[in-house]
């Protein structure tokens, strides 16, 4: 308590001194030399852009642009570099990803075989003073064909002087030893959380040593979630964000205390990048009393909710019964069962009249079609036809029915597709957990644009990396990493693609007015990107680099 509250007056010294000011400072600015891709509603390329105080004020031929120049004018050559709008990230998670950070490393985009992630373990155990928590994430038996995931007695055996946790790559699951079941204070007479979260257990009712989904997860990664211990790692996890062209970040649950944030946030005591915040249930105290849209670098948007969970532990609530194979079983995940919902319809109904009425948004974490149907329904219930625009979100959306989406886009619904289950996980999702014949149904990103309901894209990080290019090929493309296409019905334009990560996104957050364009009156956030994305076949889109990076016309990252 007393850390917090040094935090806080630290944070209170900022605000009363002034740090803390409208916007970073920046330099008055022209860009020419390389297209000026400005994402507007005709979605035009212009020649060149000038900012003054943080904000664009003109945007066209050259010649008129730099009508606008004075002696303190700081005129910027692209050299054949394209401008655009900085991405906006509608769903990721800065401070679960600031956590896994400081877990060893397990995951498939590290090690190719079972060999080498149970090497990396048992270096990590042995380097771990007996007594003290083992942290390790990523672990994949899809990235990583031959896992062999071991279960309490396994771990047990590895670690008998250490609590053991190790955390899937989705997030969704983990496996701990007998010690850190100890540890975490979860004996044999603790219920499990609720529906679709809980602690596997044998026939005899011992712990298995899997755990599934966040809630039950929750009392074994208490270690890792320390918010001043997190400090570094969020202010690295920001400038990873930064890196790749991000300029604004929606935090869609597990989040660091609002003030906190700010204050890592803060650069040479300016902000470094924008933040919104959706709040779950944890961390309702943190919910204002109403909505504040006057902070340009930190709001608390509204709430997130669970409907089910994921393909990958079995608790994504499908009509379509899951496959019985040899991948499914190390998942855990059962042959022929559908998934759970994890919010009682009533309960869903209730709230999403109550956050509404009040102002907030509400996300709604909905990945399979029949829990798609169910949300669907809830909303249908709650809001009228014709009612306030992004009121409601619905995040992953992998099987989403196109059939829901009309009388959802009537709504002011609008989707964030986690678009990169295609690339990383779509053969297995094909052959292993869904079938091809569901598997060709997923992501209807396309139908979402013909209903104008402004769909993102995202990486749902750390699951996958920021990496937004690569979203934006892969919504494209349709391909997985083997080449496969998954549902090329529902592929997307270049143009569209960066919609979805600039304009749509922004829009999905409030702020269309001030960002996700280049157009006079908006903030200047912007990246300098090595080519244009117009200009490159789709199948390169993610080999394009981030070279320059301005918030507010302040510079905030340039690659090296």
């Amino acid at each position: 308590m007393r850390k917090l509250g040094i935090g806080m007056l630290l944070l209170m010294l900022v605000l009363l001194t002034g740090w803390w000011l409208t916007r970073p400072p920046s330099t008055d600015l022209i860009f020419y030399g390389g297209p000026v891709l400005t994402v507007n509603q005709q979605d035009q390329v212009a020649e060149a852009l000038a900012v003054k105080e943080g904000v664009i004020v003109a945007v066209g031929d050259v010649a008129s642009v730099m009508a606008h120049r004075t002696a303190d004018t700081q005129v910027i050559d692209l050299q054949g570099r394209a401008l655009l709008p900085g991405f906006v990230g509608a769903h990721e998670h800065p401070t679960l990803t600031a956590v896994f950070a400081g877990a060893h490393d397990l995951s498939g985009f590290t090690h190719q075989s079972n060999a080498q992630v149970w090497s990396a373990l048992r270096q990590a155990i042995a380097a771990t003073p007996p007594g003290e928590w083992v942290y390790a994430g990523g672990l994949d038996a899809i990235l990583v064909p031959d896992l062999q995931v071991p279960m309490r007695e396994a771990l047990d055996t590895l670690a008998p002087d250490n609590p053991v946790v190790l955390i899937s790559q989705t997030l969704h699951s983990a496996w701990a030893n007998s010690m850190a079941f100890r540890e975490a204070g979860v004996t044999a007479d603790t219920p499990d959380p609720g529906t679709g979260s809980y602690y596997e257990r044998d026939a005899d009712g011992g712990f298995t040593g899997f755990i599934a989904e966040t809630r039950a997860m929750a009392p074994f990664v208490e270690g890792l979630r320390a918010p001043l211990g997190l400090a570094g790692r969020y202010g690295d996890t920001l400038d990873g964000y930064l890196s790749q062209g991000f300029t604004s970040v929606a935090s869609l649950g597990y989040n660091l205390p609002p003030w906190l944030a700010r204050l890592v946030a803060l650069r040479d005591f300016q902000p470094r990048i924008r933040q919104f915040f959706y709040l779950v249930d944890s961390e309702l105290q943190y919910l204002p009393d109403t909505p504040d849209h006057d902070d340009p670098y930190f709001r608390v948007l509204g709430v997130k909710l669970w409907h089910d969970g994921s393909p990958y532990t079995g608790s994504m609530l499908t009509s379509m019964p899951y496959l019985d194979s040899e991948l499914g079983k190390t998942l855990g995940i059962e042959p022929g069962s559908h998934g759970a919902g994890m919010i009682a319809q009533q309960e869903l109904v209730e709230r999403l009249c109550h956050y509404s009425r009040e102002g907030w948004q509400v996300a709604i974490h909905s990945q399979g079609d029949e829990s798609n149907r169910q949300v669907s329904r809830a909303i249908l219930e709650a809001l009228p036809a014709g009612a306030g625009q992004r009121q409601v979100r619905l995040e992953h959306s992998v099987l989403l029915p196109p059939d829901l989406l009309p009388a959802l886009a009537e709504r002011g619904v609008s989707p964030s597709f986690h678009i990169n289950h295609i690339l990383y996980y779509g053969d297995r999702l094909a052959d292993s957990i869904i079938g091809r014949h569901v598997a060709q149904q997923v992501l209807p990103v396309r139908r979402a644009f013909e209903l104008q309901m402004h769909p993102s894209l995202h990486a749902d990080s750390p699951m996958f990396p920021t990496e937004g290019f690569s979203l934006m090929q892969t919504a494209i493309t349709r391909q997985t990493s083997s080449g496969q296409v998954l549902n090329a019905a529902q592929a997307i334009t270049v143009q569209q693609a960066l919609r979805a990560m600039t304009i749509n996104a922004a829009w999905q957050l409030g702020i269309d007015q001030q960002a996700g364009s280049l157009e006079v009156g908006k903030w200047a956030d912007l990246q300098i990107v090595d080519q244009s994305p117009y200009a490159v076949p789709a199948k390169r889109l993610s080999a394009l680099k981030v070279e320059e990076v301005y918030l507010a016309g302040a510079l905030q990252y340039r690659r090296e």
